[in-house]
């Protein structure tokens, strides 16, 4: 029996994810996503929300998520204990086996999450963040993003 294929993330998708969240925290006031499928192609995250957002939201986060991007914030990572990682975030949707030391993923002063996937070392890398569609049904807010490259420092 051939052995399971194990999920590879775009680390500049999964990065922009990251960001995506922070932004959805602080513009829009709602919670991380609660499901995301990272592609390299196109990515969706899914959200706890009540209702759909307007274009001009829309055009809001795209630009901020952009702001920060264009910033070329470093993304570190730093380990702690799982006691302490459980007081300062929420632990989720790691893994059962995520184990008593836990990854946290800063990027520069703007979000830190714990996570096991891969990302890029600094914002600068992400390129251009665009909204594709949004749509909402049953309490579930859905943003579709793709990623392109900056042309110089304009976005």
């Amino acid at each position: 029996m051939p052995e399971p294929i194990e999920k590879q993330f775009d680390p500049r998708m999964h990065s922009a994810e990251h960001i995506v969240n922070q932004t959805m925290i602080r513009m829009l006031h709602s919670g991380r996503c609660f499901s995301a499928h990272i592609e390299k192609k196109k990515s969706k995250l899914d959200y706890c929300f009540d209702r759909a957002i307007s274009e001009s939201e829309v055009t809001r986060l795209e630009n901020r998520v952009n702001e920060v991007i264009l910033a070329d914030m470093p993304v570190v990572e730093e380990f702690m204990p799982k006691e302490q990682a459980e007081a300062d975030f929420n632990l989720e949707r790691l893994p059962e086996d995520a184990g008593e030391v836990i990854r946290i993923i800063r990027i520069g002063d703007y979000d830190a999450c714990p996570c096991i996937g891969p990302h890029v070392k600094s914002t600068g890398e992400i390129g251009r963040f665009r909204i594709i569609s949004t749509s909402f049904e049953g309490g579930v807010l859905r943003i579709r993003y793709k990623l392109g490259k900056h042309e110089g420092r304009q976005i």
